[in-house]
Protein backbone atom coordinates (compact mmCIF):
# COMPACT_ATOMS: atom_id res chain seq x y z
CA UNK A 1 0.00 0.00 0.00
CA UNK A 2 1.47 3.79 -0.86
CA UNK A 3 -0.27 6.82 -1.02
CA UNK A 4 0.42 9.36 -3.36
CA UNK A 5 -2.21 12.67 -1.95
CA UNK A 6 -2.34 16.12 -1.84
CA UNK A 7 -2.83 18.32 0.70
CA UNK A 8 -7.09 17.74 0.31
CA UNK A 9 -7.53 13.88 -0.89
CA UNK A 10 -5.78 11.29 -0.71
CA UNK A 11 -5.06 7.50 -2.94
CA UNK A 12 -4.04 4.42 -0.95
CA UNK A 13 -3.09 1.91 -3.13
CA UNK A 14 -3.89 -1.69 -2.32
CA UNK A 15 -0.73 -3.68 -4.35
CA UNK A 16 -2.88 -6.75 -4.39
CA UNK A 17 -2.52 -7.58 -1.14
CA UNK A 18 -3.16 -11.56 -0.05
CA UNK A 19 -3.87 -9.99 3.60
CA UNK A 20 -6.30 -8.44 4.97
CA UNK A 21 -5.23 -5.03 3.97
CA UNK A 22 -8.06 -4.08 1.24
CA UNK A 23 -10.51 -4.74 3.95
CA UNK A 24 -8.93 -2.28 6.49
CA UNK A 25 -8.65 0.40 3.88
CA UNK A 26 -12.33 -0.32 2.73
CA UNK A 27 -12.87 0.56 6.49
CA UNK A 28 -10.81 3.60 6.57
CA UNK A 29 -11.89 4.90 3.74
CA UNK A 30 -15.78 4.60 4.70
CA UNK A 31 -14.76 6.54 8.01
CA UNK A 32 -12.78 9.23 5.90
CA UNK A 33 -14.48 10.25 2.96
CA UNK A 34 -11.28 12.18 1.45
CA UNK A 35 -9.61 9.00 0.99
CA UNK A 36 -9.82 6.41 -1.92
CA UNK A 37 -8.49 3.21 -2.24
CA UNK A 38 -7.44 2.35 -5.78
CA UNK A 39 -6.67 -1.77 -6.01
CA UNK A 40 -3.85 -1.85 -8.69
CA UNK A 41 -4.36 -4.44 -11.58
CA UNK A 42 -1.43 -6.14 -13.85
CA UNK A 43 -1.08 -4.05 -16.83
CA UNK A 44 1.41 -3.70 -19.80
CA UNK A 45 3.56 -1.20 -18.80
CA UNK A 46 6.42 -3.17 -17.55
CA UNK A 47 6.49 -1.73 -14.55
CA UNK A 48 6.41 -3.69 -10.95
CA UNK A 49 6.31 -3.04 -7.03
CA UNK A 50 5.73 0.26 -6.03
CA UNK A 51 6.49 1.85 -9.26
CA UNK A 52 3.15 0.26 -10.68
CA UNK A 53 1.22 1.95 -8.00
CA UNK A 54 2.56 4.94 -8.37
CA UNK A 55 2.11 5.24 -11.76
CA UNK A 56 -1.48 3.79 -11.29
CA UNK A 57 -2.35 6.41 -8.55
CA UNK A 58 -0.95 9.26 -10.35
CA UNK A 59 -4.33 9.34 -13.01
CA UNK A 60 -6.08 10.33 -9.28
CA UNK A 61 -3.29 12.98 -8.23
CA UNK A 62 -4.02 16.55 -8.11
CA UNK A 63 -2.58 19.20 -6.87
CA UNK A 64 1.28 20.94 -6.47
CA UNK A 65 2.80 18.49 -4.37
CA UNK A 66 2.75 14.69 -4.23
CA UNK A 67 3.68 13.06 -0.85
CA UNK A 68 4.74 9.42 -0.88
CA UNK A 69 4.77 6.87 2.23
CA UNK A 70 4.23 3.08 2.77
CA UNK A 71 1.89 0.94 4.33
CA UNK A 72 4.21 0.27 7.51
CA UNK A 73 5.01 3.84 7.77
CA UNK A 74 3.54 5.95 10.78
CA UNK A 75 3.87 9.97 10.44
CA UNK A 76 3.30 12.50 12.56
CA UNK A 77 0.10 14.82 12.81
CA UNK A 78 1.74 17.85 10.83
CA UNK A 79 3.96 16.04 8.80
CA UNK A 80 2.37 16.82 5.56
CA UNK A 81 2.68 20.39 6.38
CA UNK A 82 6.10 20.50 7.24
CA UNK A 83 7.09 18.36 4.29
CA UNK A 84 5.35 21.35 2.07
CA UNK A 85 7.08 24.10 3.86
CA UNK A 86 10.38 22.47 3.22
CA UNK A 87 9.72 22.83 -0.60
CA UNK A 88 11.58 26.20 -1.66
CA UNK A 89 10.98 27.45 -5.32
CA UNK A 90 13.27 25.18 -6.77
CA UNK A 91 12.99 22.33 -5.34
CA UNK A 92 11.89 19.09 -6.98
CA UNK A 93 12.32 16.31 -4.41
CA UNK A 94 12.91 16.12 -0.57
CA UNK A 95 12.73 13.83 2.08
CA UNK A 96 11.94 13.26 5.54
CA UNK A 97 14.11 11.18 8.19
CA UNK A 98 12.85 7.59 8.81
CA UNK A 99 13.83 5.69 11.58
CA UNK A 100 12.52 1.71 12.46
CA UNK A 101 10.44 1.45 16.37
CA UNK A 102 10.28 -2.04 17.37
CA UNK A 103 10.39 -3.75 20.37
CA UNK A 104 13.29 -5.57 21.56
CA UNK A 105 16.86 -5.77 20.59
CA UNK A 106 16.72 -6.49 17.19
CA UNK A 107 13.84 -3.59 16.46
CA UNK A 108 16.55 -1.06 18.49
CA UNK A 109 19.53 -2.09 16.13
CA UNK A 110 17.33 -1.62 13.22
CA UNK A 111 16.37 1.50 14.95
CA UNK A 112 20.08 2.79 15.32
CA UNK A 113 21.24 1.38 12.12
CA UNK A 114 18.60 3.23 10.17
CA UNK A 115 19.64 6.49 12.07
CA UNK A 116 22.96 6.08 11.29
CA UNK A 117 22.39 5.86 7.95
CA UNK A 118 19.96 8.64 8.02
CA UNK A 119 22.83 10.86 9.43
CA UNK A 120 25.14 10.15 6.64
CA UNK A 121 22.96 10.72 3.87
CA UNK A 122 21.90 14.26 5.49
CA UNK A 123 25.52 14.70 6.18
CA UNK A 124 26.09 14.34 2.56
CA UNK A 125 23.44 16.23 1.35
CA UNK A 126 24.24 19.20 3.33
CA UNK A 127 27.40 19.48 2.03
CA UNK A 128 25.62 19.88 -1.50
CA UNK A 129 26.24 16.43 -2.98
CA UNK A 130 23.24 14.97 -4.37
CA UNK A 131 22.42 11.75 -2.42
CA UNK A 132 19.32 10.02 -2.50
CA UNK A 133 15.59 10.39 -1.15
CA UNK A 134 13.89 7.88 1.33
CA UNK A 135 11.01 6.53 -0.62
CA UNK A 136 8.40 6.11 1.97
CA UNK A 137 8.93 9.73 3.32
CA UNK A 138 9.06 11.81 0.42
CA UNK A 139 7.58 14.71 -1.25
CA UNK A 140 7.49 15.49 -4.80
CA UNK A 141 6.85 18.47 -6.83
CA UNK A 142 4.17 17.89 -9.22
CA UNK A 143 5.64 19.69 -12.39
CA UNK A 144 9.32 17.90 -11.36
CA UNK A 145 7.50 14.83 -11.44
CA UNK A 146 5.63 15.22 -15.24
CA UNK A 147 8.96 16.76 -16.58
CA UNK A 148 10.29 13.45 -16.13
CA UNK A 149 7.09 11.53 -17.21
CA UNK A 150 6.55 10.16 -13.79
CA UNK A 151 7.20 6.57 -13.07
CA UNK A 152 6.27 5.61 -16.77
CA UNK A 153 8.23 7.35 -17.94
CA UNK A 154 12.03 6.61 -16.63
CA UNK A 155 13.28 2.99 -16.81
CA UNK A 156 12.37 0.30 -13.96
CA UNK A 157 14.71 0.69 -11.64
CA UNK A 158 14.18 -2.33 -8.23
CA UNK A 159 14.77 0.88 -5.77
CA UNK A 160 12.35 3.15 -7.83
CA UNK A 161 12.43 6.13 -5.32
CA UNK A 162 16.26 6.51 -6.07
CA UNK A 163 15.79 6.37 -9.49
CA UNK A 164 13.14 9.29 -9.52
CA UNK A 165 14.81 10.88 -7.40
CA UNK A 166 18.21 11.23 -9.80
CA UNK A 167 16.47 12.22 -13.06
CA UNK A 168 14.66 14.62 -11.23
CA UNK A 169 17.94 16.22 -9.93
CA UNK A 170 19.39 15.59 -13.75
CA UNK A 171 16.68 18.12 -15.00
CA UNK A 172 18.26 20.81 -12.55
CA UNK A 173 15.62 20.34 -9.61
CA UNK A 174 17.17 20.94 -5.95
CA UNK A 175 16.73 18.78 -3.39
CA UNK A 176 16.60 18.54 0.14
CA UNK A 177 16.44 16.14 2.96
CA UNK A 178 15.22 17.53 6.03
CA UNK A 179 16.36 15.83 10.26
CA UNK A 180 13.40 17.42 12.21
CA UNK A 181 11.18 15.56 14.94
CA UNK A 182 7.92 17.13 13.03
CA UNK A 183 8.70 15.19 9.61
CA UNK A 184 10.01 12.01 11.02
CA UNK A 185 8.34 8.80 10.21
CA UNK A 186 8.44 5.46 12.01
CA UNK A 187 8.35 2.38 9.92
CA UNK A 188 8.48 -1.52 11.23
CA UNK A 189 11.24 -3.04 11.93
CA UNK A 190 12.27 -6.56 9.51
CA UNK A 191 11.82 -9.75 10.90
CA UNK A 192 14.69 -12.53 10.24
CA UNK A 193 18.24 -12.29 9.37
CA UNK A 194 17.19 -13.51 5.96
CA UNK A 195 14.75 -10.92 5.07
CA UNK A 196 16.99 -8.12 6.48
CA UNK A 197 19.72 -9.65 3.63
CA UNK A 198 17.44 -9.30 1.03
CA UNK A 199 16.09 -5.68 1.74
CA UNK A 200 20.12 -4.92 2.05
CA UNK A 201 20.75 -6.72 -1.28
CA UNK A 202 17.89 -4.88 -2.54
CA UNK A 203 19.60 -1.34 -1.44
CA UNK A 204 23.20 -2.96 -3.28
CA UNK A 205 21.04 -4.08 -6.40
CA UNK A 206 19.53 -0.55 -7.24
CA UNK A 207 22.68 1.16 -5.88
CA UNK A 208 24.41 0.39 -9.29
CA UNK A 209 23.22 3.08 -10.18
CA UNK A 210 24.47 5.65 -8.10
CA UNK A 211 27.19 7.99 -8.96
CA UNK A 212 30.75 6.39 -8.59
CA UNK A 213 31.63 8.45 -5.31
CA UNK A 214 29.05 6.86 -4.05
CA UNK A 215 30.41 3.84 -4.51
CA UNK A 216 34.21 4.67 -3.22
CA UNK A 217 32.28 5.71 0.39
CA UNK A 218 30.41 2.19 0.19
CA UNK A 219 34.19 0.48 -0.28
CA UNK A 220 35.30 2.17 2.20
CA UNK A 221 32.83 1.27 4.87
CA UNK A 222 32.55 -1.84 4.17
CA UNK A 223 36.28 -2.95 3.65
CA UNK A 224 37.43 -1.98 7.08
CA UNK A 225 35.13 -4.50 8.45
CA UNK A 226 37.17 -7.35 6.55
CA UNK A 227 40.87 -4.99 7.27
CA UNK A 228 40.58 -4.26 10.61
CA UNK A 229 40.57 -7.90 11.96
CA UNK A 230 43.73 -8.17 9.84
CA UNK A 231 45.56 -5.37 11.29
CA UNK A 232 44.83 -6.32 14.59
CA UNK A 233 46.25 -9.46 14.19
CA UNK A 234 49.48 -7.70 12.95
CA UNK A 235 49.77 -4.81 14.88
CA UNK A 236 46.97 -5.54 18.02
CA UNK A 237 47.52 -1.51 19.63
CA UNK A 238 46.85 -0.13 16.62
CA UNK A 239 44.04 -2.29 15.17
CA UNK A 240 42.17 -1.83 18.61
CA UNK A 241 42.82 1.63 19.05
CA UNK A 242 41.64 2.56 15.15
CA UNK A 243 38.22 0.52 15.83
CA UNK A 244 37.55 2.39 19.16
CA UNK A 245 37.84 5.89 17.38
CA UNK A 246 35.32 4.56 14.58
CA UNK A 247 33.27 3.62 17.56
CA UNK A 248 33.48 7.33 19.40
CA UNK A 249 32.80 8.88 15.93
CA UNK A 250 30.01 6.72 15.03
CA UNK A 251 28.36 7.07 18.35
CA UNK A 252 28.25 10.15 18.98
CA UNK A 253 27.63 10.80 15.00
CA UNK A 254 23.81 8.48 16.11
CA UNK A 255 23.69 10.28 19.36
CA UNK A 256 23.53 13.66 17.16
CA UNK A 257 20.72 11.97 15.06
CA UNK A 258 18.29 11.20 17.85
CA UNK A 259 18.86 14.87 19.57
CA UNK A 260 17.80 16.05 16.25
CA UNK A 261 14.39 14.40 15.91
CA UNK A 262 13.93 14.43 19.42
CA UNK A 263 14.08 11.23 20.16
CA UNK A 264 15.33 8.92 23.60
CA UNK A 265 19.00 8.54 22.85
CA UNK A 266 20.03 5.12 23.55
CA UNK A 267 22.58 3.99 26.32
CA UNK A 268 26.00 3.01 25.87
CA UNK A 269 25.27 -0.60 26.24
CA UNK A 270 23.05 -0.77 22.77
CA UNK A 271 25.62 1.26 21.29
CA UNK A 272 28.28 -1.14 22.55
CA UNK A 273 25.39 -4.58 20.93
CA UNK A 274 25.00 -2.08 17.76
CA UNK A 275 29.06 -1.70 16.86
CA UNK A 276 28.88 -5.83 17.12
CA UNK A 277 25.60 -5.57 14.75
CA UNK A 278 26.96 -3.90 12.03
CA UNK A 279 29.93 -5.52 11.90
CA UNK A 280 28.22 -8.74 11.01
CA UNK A 281 25.73 -7.21 9.00
CA UNK A 282 28.47 -5.53 7.13
CA UNK A 283 29.98 -8.77 6.19
CA UNK A 284 26.86 -10.89 5.63
CA UNK A 285 25.54 -8.50 3.35
CA UNK A 286 28.50 -8.17 1.51
CA UNK A 287 28.77 -12.46 1.11
CA UNK A 288 24.98 -12.40 0.65
CA UNK A 289 25.30 -9.79 -2.64
CA UNK A 290 27.38 -11.75 -4.29
CA UNK A 291 25.63 -14.93 -4.09
CA UNK A 292 23.60 -15.72 -7.54
CA UNK A 293 19.69 -15.45 -5.69
CA UNK A 294 17.10 -13.19 -7.24
CA UNK A 295 16.11 -10.27 -4.61
CA UNK A 296 12.99 -11.62 -2.20
CA UNK A 297 11.26 -8.46 -1.18
CA UNK A 298 7.69 -9.22 -0.16
CA UNK A 299 7.23 -12.02 -1.63
CA UNK A 300 8.36 -10.62 -4.97
CA UNK A 301 11.34 -11.90 -6.83
CA UNK A 302 13.73 -9.76 -8.99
Amino acid sequence: MNIFPCLKFGRKGNDQSTDSTGLILAKYASLHTHIKVVEIMDDDSGLKAKARVMAQLEEFAKGEFYLITDADIRVKPEWAKYMVRSMEQETGVCSGTTVVKGSGAWGKMQEMDWAYFMGMLNIISYNGVPATAVGNNMIVRADAYHQVGGYRGIQFSITEDYKLYSEICKKGWKWNNIMQKEVTAYSAPIFGIATLLHQRKRWLSGGRELPWYWWVLFGIFGLFYFFIPVLIILNPLAGLAIWVIKWILQTRLIAGIYRLIDEPKPGLFSFTVYEIFITANTLLTAVFAILPLKTNWKNRHY
